[in-house]
């Protein structure tokens, strides 16, 4: 607020980090019938940094309160004033603040490309029924992340971040790589999703020991197929912890890590599974 000089965020110490004691205000509201919150607004972009404003929890409630004198148009008018006054005032590091803002657009499309609001219903269709299946849409968009993180012109202020993109897609690119060498489109129809061929079928005449070796090759390329979705999902939610550490702390708390389903077993049971980062193995070491 233009009179509000409160401290938002409180220094770092010898012994702890510096802390945001203020509050993330949302100009739109997340939900539809909060403040402000009948707009042509997506889900996604009510969270993006263009809706928030950092606020002290005193003027948070205020413009909660009074949406008809605070509205969008105002609030935003403020966030401007404010962020020209730090510009002034404070001895911005515009720099950093580049460099924050390149990072916050790789997160975005991240969070875009990953899908990682359906994370746990479109890898299930990998790790579930003994037969890896991608959805078409979900396996172009990993190809392009794939690329996407690849190419990318790092800022190297959070180098610990950048390992964790980087970490990322060493796995990403495998997953692809390994999915690829088996698969086919359903039906043959270049519409349809992607699964993983069942390339002992490709036996012409029985025989018993060509038929087992092929099938153990079968169960092995899943296997390993399946174990690269559990170490991507691990890699995601290191990747988390890194822009929370960095970039965001509030990011995905509400939403938590990611989890997936892995299933059915020999009891036709369905498995929720959470993975993390080990701390004796916190980055992918390769196939």
């Amino acid at each position: 607020m233009p009179t509000c000089r409160r401290e938002l965020v409180e220094d770092e110490s010898e012994t702890d980090d510096a802390a945001i004691v203020g509050d993330e205000a949302h100009i739109v509201a997340r939900e539809v019938d909060g403040p402000r919150g009948q707009s042509t607004l997506t889900a996604d972009e009510r969270d993006k940094y263009n809706n928030l404003v950092l606020m002290c929890k005193i003027h948070h409630k205020v413009i909660d309160d009074q949406e008809n004198t605070y509205t969008v148009e105002k609030l935003h008018e403020i966030k401007q004033k404010h962020l020209d006054w730090i510009a002034v005032n404070l001895s911005l590091d515009i720099q950093k603040q580049r460099d924050e803002e390149i990072y916050a657009s790789y997160v975005d499309r991240w969070l875009e490309l990953a899908d990682l609001e359906n994370w746990k219903a479109w890898s299930s269709w990998i790790l579930s029924g003994g037969q890896p299946v991608i959805l078409r849409e979900m396996y172009n968009n990993l190809r392009e992340l794939n690329q996407f993180l690849l190419s990318r012109v790092w800022p190297k202020r959070y180098l610990e971040l950048e390992k964790s993109f980087k970490n990322f897609r060493a796995v990403l690119n495998d997953f692809i790589n390994v999915f690829d060498k088996y698969k086919k489109a359903e039906n043959n129809d270049l519409d349809c999703d992607f699964t993983t061929e069942k390339f002992y079928k490709r036996l012409e005449d029985w025989d018993e020991v060509a038929y087992r070796e092929i099938s153990n090759k079968f169960d092995y390329h899943v296997d390993l197929v399946q174990d690269l979705m559990l170490e991507l999902t691990r890699a995601a939610n290191g990747l988390s912890d890194s822009i929370r550490r960095d970039l965001s702390p509030s990011f995905r708390l509400t939403e938590g890590v990611l989890l997936v389903e892995i299933g059915p077993d020999y009891s036709l049971t369905y498995t929720t599974k959470r993975l993390e980062s080990l701390e004796e193995f916190p980055s992918y070491n390769g196939l």
